[in-house]
């Protein structure tokens, strides 16, 4: 029997695997507030469950914290945090944005977080932080989508300035993370390789171009995953990234399927059951068909069972051990 580490590291050479990786991630919003509750919350949710490995998913506002969102903070564990201000509302507040010491900050927290959880599980598993791209992390500090969107059009020259100081930013922490102990990162697009958000030209205006800057900061760690997120996505204009694994939801409208992606790339796949759908509503034998079904989608050593996007908070223990069971008991 191999073990977590060994059993992702076959699926990297393509060797062959004992059984099917697997894994999930959720946010606890209640207790991702502070390093110590990240660190708490991430290895007694690893420890319940032992994934193969862990996607650290930090609260989703660290990434715009320093640079002036504010938030006010869930201390219930079903309700999101909420955002209050926002740094930018009109083109001109682009040039405000500059470098970060991510030492500091609600950087240096995750960071230090990071260290901690390597301390607590890394000798058993492989670590991924989660990371955004910058554009998505652009997005989330304008008040809304669609403002975003009227910014775009009035100032690209200072969003891309403003994109550059973001890349930066983020290539360095990257950088470090992978220096600290991370194997790669989870990088995500969030809504903005959706074509319901954006066209295919202009993710290639503002996004490819920082993307694979931030990517290249990751080179040195061997687990990178690519995550493209909502329906309607752009999964195959990420097939050429410089990474091992992609992840989507397969399941979700317009979305290519597992059969159709394995046509166009061979990277390896990390999806197999729909958050949206049976992992939340069960019943239990529609997660074991769902992942039996996905596996035999793939080819051999081509799909690491998990959601294709972070775990809703509400769904039941039994489901989460279900989905663990069916991927680790699967026989081609």
């Amino acid at each position: 029997m191999l073990n977590p580490k060994e059993r992702i590291d076959r699926y990297l050479s393509g060797k062959e695997i004992d059984r099917p990786a697997v894994s999930a991630w959720r946010h606890f919003y209640d207790r991702e507030n502070t390093k110590d509750d990240l660190v708490n919350s991430m290895i007694a949710f690893q420890k319940k469950y032992a994934w193969d490995f862990m996607k650290i998913n930090s609260r989703a506002s660290y990434h715009v914290e320093d640079w002036g969102v504010r938030f006010r903070y869930s201390t219930d564990p079903l309700k999101k945090p909420v955002a209050e201000s926002f740094p930018v509302a009109k083109k001109a507040d682009w040039r405000k944005i500059e470098p970060l010491d991510w030492q500091t900050g609600s950087l240096g927290e995750i960071l230090a977080a990071g260290k901690e959880i390597l301390d607590g599980v890394g000798s058993e598993i492989y670590c991924v932080p989660t990371i955004f791209s910058p554009l998505s992390i652009a997005a989330d500090l304008v008040e809304s989508d669609e403002r975003f969107i009227e910014l775009i059009i009035d100032g690209p020259e200072e969003l891309h300035s403003a994109l550059e100081i973001i890349t930066e930013t983020f290539s360095g922490y990257v950088d470090e993370m992978i220096k600290m102990g991370m194997v790669g990162i989870f990088f995500a697009t969030t809504e903005w390789a959706s074509r319901e958000r954006f066209t295919e030209d202009q993710y290639l205006e503002f996004g490819r171009h920082y993307d694979l800057k931030i990517l290249n900061a990751a080179s040195g760690g061997f687990f990178n995953i690519m995550h493209v997120c909502k329906t309607n996505n752009m999964l195959p204009m990420f097939r050429d990234y410089p990474v091992p694994v992609l992840s989507w939801n397969p399941f979700e409208e317009g979305n290519l399927s597992i059969e159709q992606a394995d046509q166009i790339t061979d990277k390896i796949f990390l999806t197999g059951v729909d958050q949206n759908g049976p992992l939340l509503n069960g019943p239990i034998g529609e997660i074991e068909k769902q992942v039996s079904d996905s596996l035999g989608s793939a080819r051999s050593g081509r799909l690491i069972v998990g959601p294709g996007c972070a775990v809703k908070v509400n769904t039941p223990d039994e489901n989460l051990y279900a989905l663990r069971e069916a991927g680790r008991g699967w026989n081609s």
